[in-house]
């Protein structure tokens, strides 16, 4: 504790002392500069906060684009580890994002034992910053018993006297914020405390709000030393000497309940009047890379400065108002103007029915104009101890992200919010002190990209064992995630780089060699997937929570019987305003091609066992070489193919079909050469060219399987031109939610702790409903935890329960 308060007061003197020094830029332009490259938010949604050997924590991950206050549509990949109470990592990996989300799955290894643990979720783009932006949740994980928690040990108390604006000044009105925390790091209330002066002479009595923060106004007299007494509920006392008093200054007070406007009060004494008269002040107000100026001016004789700004001036959420002499700061406060994008859509979750072990919910949003809503949703039994986050979406989003270090239960804050929340939230943020985006940094520091948004990862290729110099290319087939693509080759050094690569871990992916005729050619080819990412080390700045009025916790066992073996898969999530899901093969076809296209069976593959095959049937005479057999299609080891079009073409015309596969444009047609037709997807042939907009002998479009027809098979002879890598550090493949098999739904470890659905996603129809399933457990009420943004940026977080129409 005493480090934190040396780290502390440092802090706040390193920025008086900065103040004290005069800068080059005006600070609008250094602060516009410092947010010039953009900068985004993160929420991790999870499952639960509690997971038991056995579990799978389930998580959806949100991106935010604060400068635009939209989802952050740009970002691709997700780094999510999970670390130890030492900090040491214990689970990495990479999810694949898309439109600012993504979502997945971590076993709880059996290895870990129990405790607390540390969910991290950033991007490698966070690293040009040197604040950090990533956003951590704790979660608490039950291996097999948590034994009987006796705490003995005596708990330490720090009492904090923080001045609004970060000064106190004699002889004059001083706002002063104060908070008592445990040596844990948690808020402690109270309802008893003063300020004595050296006669031991009260003052001042107040008293705090249950976080154990409050504030006092008071006129300190340079002459006296004050004390700070803390009655605390047990009957202790904690002592705290009295901050230093200037004797010349500006003190800063802000009301910011008025619905309309704040009030600013700037007050000061007769010793200082006369250095500030005339002189030029002014008020920035900021927020990320934008601000707002208003100008202030102090009379002759004038020891206090109202000041009016209508809400409408402000920004929504957090503003940082600093007080400028000049360039340099001189007082800073963090103020929090309502957010009307928050919680304005009523959310609705209504139970119609039963389907024999499974119940069918539906979920209504009040839609407005065309705002599409992206939601997960947590279905947990109505008294769970398995969800105790601190956060939802708008605290992570919305308040967090301008603060330093810890903040308890910051969700209190928007969670059915009133004037005593509001008011609440006003004396967190004044003893937050100043902004984390430090006027220090933002003059004199000027962030650069060195860390690239990624896209994807980079694999860097070589090919080895060839003797043919002649080859220039390199085509890489489509993976599940990602398009076919020519790549040139160094011809220096034989090798390659494929970069926007979107392989999942384990994913066969494959590639052929070109030369510069056209021809696919065989060669080794080495791969190696480049780490572009930079990790950072990781310190719990989570304190774990001591309940000062129950210190003694109970047992918690997990029996063997708990789960039981055999997991439980539930019937695939049926969404009402969805279109069936489509095939991971289909997502790069064009929508003209899947409409008009024959899709290869298991009998297409064994009548045309090589799709020269099928292409001969379709108005094509098919050769190989100088050997021509009719609609026939050659055995000849090596050939040229080449494909005429028996329709009658104009004599300046070419009597060739322009060929794709998998979208590239074929120069050639070589690669067909034992193009077996099982390895097709769809087969697109349009003979004159009418509906390409190709005219001519036509066109033909072949789009290659991500998975073979009739599922994998072994022994199976891999054409010569193709080689085939498996990808390990590639991204996480998405799994489908299923819920381990619990031994009984009325047992109590499954009320506390037991899962019953996850959804990780809710598309709504234009009536803005949805339906879905989860398993029947037969409780009598159900409770949902939902989180979500909307497409123009709006914020939901809501906690339902729900009757269950078919409880025992």
């Amino acid at each position: 504790m005493r480090l934190f308060l040396l780290l502390w007061t440092t802090l706040l003197l390193s920025n008086f002392a900065f103040s004290q020094k005069t800068p080059s830029e005006l600070p609008e332009d250094a602060n516009a500069k410092y947010f010039e490259i953009p900068r985004e938010s993160l929420y991790v949604h999870l499952n639960k906060s509690t997971y038991v050997l056995g579990d799978q924590i389930w998580f959806k991950g949100y991106a935010y684009d604060r400068k635009n206050r939209l989802p952050s549509l740009r970002t691709k990949n997700f780094n999510i580890e999970l670390f130890n109470k030492e900090g040491k990592e214990v689970y990495s990996s990479l999810h694949l994002g898309e439109d600012g989300k993504t979502s997945g799955t971590i076993k709880i290894d059996s290895t870990w034992s129990s405790g607390n643990y540390y969910l991290r979720i950033s991007t490698n783009w966070m690293n040009n910053f040197i604040e950090d932006d990533s956003y951590t949740q704790k979660i608490k994980i039950i291996n097999q018993k948590i034994v009987k928690q006796d705490i003995t040990q005596e708990i330490a108390y720090d009492f904090k006297l923080l001045p609004e604006g970060g000064h106190i000044v004699s002889g004059t009105d001083n706002t002063i914020g104060f908070k008592l925390i445990n040596d844990r790091g948690y808020g402690v209330s109270f309802d008893e405390a003063y300020i004595v002066d050296q006669q031991n002479t009260k003052i001042i009595s107040f008293r705090s709000n249950a976080f154990g923060m409050g504030k006092f106004t008071i006129q300190p007299d340079p002459e006296k030393k004050y004390e700070a007494i803390v009655k605390l509920k047990n009957g202790k006392e904690v002592r705290t000497t009295f901050p230093s008093i200037a004797p010349k200054g500006i003190s800063m007070s802000i009301n910011n309940l008025f619905d309309d406007s704040i009030v600013i009060e700037l007050n000061t004494n007769p010793n200082t009047s006369k250095d500030i008269e005339q002189k030029e002040y002014y008020l920035l107000i900021r927020q990320n890379g934008e601000s707002r100026k208003v100008a202030v001016s102090f009379l002759s004789n004038q020891y206090k400065k109202t000041i009016h700004i209508g809400r409408k001036e402000l920004f929504e959420g957090v503003n940082i108002i600093t007080l400028f002499k000049d360039k340099t700061p001189v007082l800073e406060r963090l103020l929090f103007n309502s957010i009307t994008k928050i919680n304005t859509n009523e959310v609705l979750i209504t139970s119609s029915k039963a389907e024999k072990d499974s119940l069918s919910f539906t979920i209504a949003i009040d839609k407005k104009k065309e705002i599409q809503y992206d939601m997960s949703i947590s279905v947990l039994p109505e008294y769970t101890k398995a969800y105790e986050h601190d956060d939802n979406i708008i605290s992570a989003l919305m308040l967090k992200n301008h603060l330093k270090g810890f903040v308890e239960n910051p969700k209190y804050y928007f969670t059915n919010v009133d004037r005593e929340k509001s008011y609440d939230l006003d004396l967190l943020l004044i003893t937050q002190g100043w902004s984390k985006y430090s006027w220090h940094n933002i003059f004199t520091y000027q962030p650069k990209i060195r860390y690239d948004f990624n896209y994807g990862i980079t694999v860097k290729g070589k090919l080895q064992n060839t003797r043919d110099h002649d080859i220039d290319k390199i085509y890489l087939f489509p993976t599940k995630h990602s398009a076919s693509k020519i790549i040139d080759l160094d011809s220096t050094r034989n090798s390659f780089v494929i970069t926007d690569f979107y392989p999942e871990k384990n994913e066969i992916v494959k590639l052929s060699a070109i030369k510069s005729n056209g021809r696919f050619a065989k060669t080794g080819v080495y791969l190696q997937v480049q780490p572009n990412r930079f990790k950072k080390s990781f310190s719990a700045t989570i304190p774990s929570k001591i309940d000062v009025n129950n210190i003694v916790l109970d047992d918690v066992d997990i029996p063997d019987y708990f789960f039981n073996s055999e997991i439980q898969k539930l019937d695939k999530v049926e969404i009402s305003a969805v279109k069936k899901q489509e095939n991971l093969s289909n997502i790069f076809i064009p929508d003209y091609v899947k409409k008009r296209s024959k899709e290869i069976t298991e009998q297409d593959a064994r009548s045309y066992p090589n799709v020269l095959d099928y292409i001969s049937t379709k108005g094509f005479r098919v050769r190989y070489g100088s050997s021509e057999n009719g609609n026939a299609v050659s055995t000849t080891p090596q050939g040229e193919v080449t494909i005429i079009s028996t329709r009658l073409v104009s004599a300046l015309g070419s009597n060739s079909p322009q060929v794709f596969l998998d979208g590239v444009l074929l120069s050639n047609y070589d690669i067909l050469f034992n193009f077996r037709t099982e390895e097709v997807e769809r087969i697109f042939i349009d003979r004159t060219g009418s509906i390409t907009g190709l005219r001519g002998a036509g066109t033909i479009e072949i789009y290659t399987r991500k998975t073979p027809l009739g599922g994998y098979k072994t022994g199976s002879k891999v054409r010569s031109t193709v080689s085939k890598h498996k990808i390990k550090d590639g991204f996480e493949p998405k799994k489908e939610f299923y819920n381990p098999e619990y031994s009984s739904f009325s047992d109590p470890l499954f009320i506390d702790y037991g899962t019953i659905h996850w959804q990780p996603e809710i598309t709504f129809n234009k009536k803005g409903k949805s339906t879905f399933k989860i398993p029947d457990t037969s409780l009598k009420n159900i409770k949902f935890f939902i989180e979500g943004i909307g497409s123009d940026g709006s914020l939901v977080s809501k906690v339902y329960t729900v009757r269950n129409v078919n409880a025992n």
